[in-house]
């Protein structure tokens, strides 16, 4: 057991001396981005492959000006995301995670823009405040509550892992959709 767990903290060292890399996300239209995404086993979580992925998504979403980026949106069809938007949201790596809508507080709309559908901004509702239960890169269980941004993002790149998109989630399509060029809204 000793063994094993100095095994996973090398290889999480070493994974963080490693360069990142930016991968592609893909686009609306992708099939990727409606299928239900797969949980990760404990073995693959503590994988240099998925310690790798946590990085390359971070670097990613960072290059891509975005807050949130979920598996799926680099085709990989896996339970995990990654979100941060200093100072507010710390960065955090999201694996394996279940969501309580805390609907006693309501719901809010929210402008939002995705990397997955460059340009547009939707306007949606979400729920103020939600309960959200995952893993976190080491494996470790982590269970909060998060309201603000964190919920919104949170809930914006739980969809992803789950097929769905901010464009199934307007009510009235021609008066929320920015068909401008450029998103106006947070990128998830």
């Amino acid at each position: 057991m000793k063994a094993k767990l100095l095994i996973f903290k090398l290889v999480f060292l070493l994974s963080l001396s490693a360069e990142a890399k930016v991968l592609d996300i893909i686009k609306i239209g992708d099939p990727v981005l409606r299928a239900q995404a797969q949980e990760l086993s404990m073995a693959e979580i503590e994988s240099p492959e998925i310690q790798t992925l946590a990085d390359d998504m971070t670097q990613t979403m960072k290059s891509a000006g975005g807050i949130g980026l979920a598996a799926p949106q680099i085709n990989r069809s896996i339970r995990m995301f990654v979100m941060g938007m200093k100072p507010r949201v710390p960065l955090t790596v999201v694996i394996n995670p279940k969501i309580e809508y805390l609907e006693q507080y309501g719901q809010t709309q929210s402008q939002e823009g995705c990397l997955s559908i460059p340009g547009k901004t939707a306007i949606v509702k979400r729920y103020k405040r939600i309960h959200l239960s995952y893993l976190d890169r080491k494996g470790q269980y982590v269970s909060k509550e998060l309201s603000g941004m964190a919920a919104i993002i949170a809930q914006h790149e739980y969809d992803h892992l789950n097929g769905v998109l901010i464009v199934d989630l307007v009510e009235t399509m021609k008066s929320t959709i920015n068909f401008g060029s450029y998103a106006t809204a947070p990128l998830m």
